[in-house]
C-alpha cells in the first residue's frame, strides 16, 4: 500500500504543478501583472536540491528519524530561501 500512497501523492502534486504554473502566467497576463517563468538561480537550485532529497528519501519505501530530519531541514531551507530572496 506504500507504493499506492506514494504514487497518489506524487502524481497529485505533479498534476497541480503542471496546471498552476501556466494558469498563474495566464492570470498574470490577464490582470497586467508581470508573471513570467524567469526564476532566479538560488531558488531554482534550492528546489532542485530538495527534490533530490525527497526522491532519495522515498525511494526505498521506509524511513527513519534521520530521513525525517532531512525532510524537515529541506522544508526550512525552502522557507528561509524564499523569505529572504
Amino acid at each position: 500500500k506504500m507504493d499506492l500512497s506514494l504514487s497518489i501523492a506524487l502524481g497529485s502534486s505533479t498534476q497541480i504543478a503542471l496546471f498552476m504554473v501556466p494558469f498563474s502566467v495566464f492570470v498574470g497576463w490577464w490582470i497586467g501583472a508581470p508573471m513570467d517563468l524567469n526564476f532566479h538561480v538560488l531558488p531554482a537550485t534550492v528546489m532542485l536540491l530538495t527534490t533530490l532529497v525527497v526522491s532519495s528519501t522515498i525511494s526505498d519505501g521506509r524511513s527513519n528519524w534521520l530521513e525525517g530530519a532531512m525532510l524537515i531541514a529541506s522544508y526550512i531551507l525552502i522557507g528561509i530561501t524564499f523569505w529572504y530572496v
